[in-house]
């Protein structure tokens, strides 16, 4: 926990290794995830994202930083989330997955990988969240209740093999910082690309990944959540043309729909941020990054 609330408190970022995630379900999981994104657009466009965030993201779709960026972010994405329940069903950002037909396709036990690895990771989630809590002085199922039917949303991602060009404003993933609690993000082959902003502006390259590890982020509402105290640092891909395709997988940690985020305060301390609502948090932020949301 003392290495973990340093990191949080410091740079936000940090690697999981010995984890206990099987090495076999990152690699079933990246090799669906280019069987998917290798399909041809017409094929792909049959499972657009939908109203609830599940599907395909086409390349560009996304721009993660409208104010710097003269295109949209270099890659494609299929957000997969947690199967909502019966009473769920209807409540934004809650429904079934959109999930490809395989057999039209040509995809080969598909969503059995996707949905294995989406379970790996909601367990590995929910073993880090105890170990957040200690590092912020609290009981370790303090964020328990929050988590119950939590808003997890997996997103492989590719990136195309392209030259970003900050100064052109031309990204593979525009500076942004993540909007939820964690992310746990998995590259493939241990592919460059990522950088981290420091206080000065400047820009750090984040290596690639440990031999197995998870690169593990802050998000918005985990600062807003402990005061301040941890970190969400922004962050952004850039892309080189000769190092080719770029495979990812981001896994979003974040609350039930309709919890209410009240900051975290030390003795002395005054809060920094309002109470807010998690869905009206999340709605916001994505209608100001994603195409499909901007009338939402």
């Amino acid at each position: 926990a003392t290495a973990i609330r340093h990191a949080c408190e410091s740079r936000g970022f940090f690697y999981v290794t010995n984890h206990g995630v099987p090495r076999e379900a990152v690699d079933a999981m990246f090799h669906a995830a280019r069987e998917f994104f290798s399909l041809p657009v017409h094929l792909k466009q049959t499972v657009l994202q939908d109203h609830n965030n599940r599907g395909w993201t086409p390349m560009g779709e996304e721009t993660l930083d409208p104010s710097s960026s003269k295109r949209g972010d270099s890659k494609e994405g299929y957000y997969i989330g947690r199967e909502a329940e019966e009473d769920e069903i209807g409540l934004p950002l809650r429904g079934a997955n959109n999930w490809p037909d395989e057999e039209k396709l040509g995809l080969v036990n598909w969503r059995r990988v996707m949905e294995a690895y989406h379970d790996e990771m909601s367990s590995l989630a929910r073993r880090l969240m105890p170990v957040f809590a200690e590092a912020l002085g609290l009981e370790k199922n303090f964020f328990d209740e929050h988590f119950r039917r939590p808003t997890a949303l997996l997103r492989p991602l590719h990136y195309a093999a392209s030259e970003s060009s900050p100064d052109e404003g031309v990204f593979a993933a525009g500076a942004h910082s993540d909007y939820g609690v964690l992310t746990i993000l998995a590259v493939d082959a241990e592919a460059p690309g990522l950088e981290i902003q420091e206080a000065n502006g400047s820009w750090t390259p984040v290596a690639g990944g440990t031999s197995g590890g998870f690169c593990v982020n802050i998000g918005d509402l985990c600062e807003r959540w402990t005061n301040g105290r941890f970190r969400s640092t922004v962050h952004r891909v850039v892309t080189k043309q000769c190092q080719g395709e770029r495979w990812s997988a981001a896994f979003f940690w974040e609350p039930e729909f309709d919890v209410v985020v009240t900051p975290i305060v030390r003795e002395g301390e005054k809060p920094h941020y309002e109470p807010c609502k998690y869905g009206d948090y999340i709605l916001g932020k994505y209608a100001a990054t994603h195409e499909g949301f901007k009338d939402s």
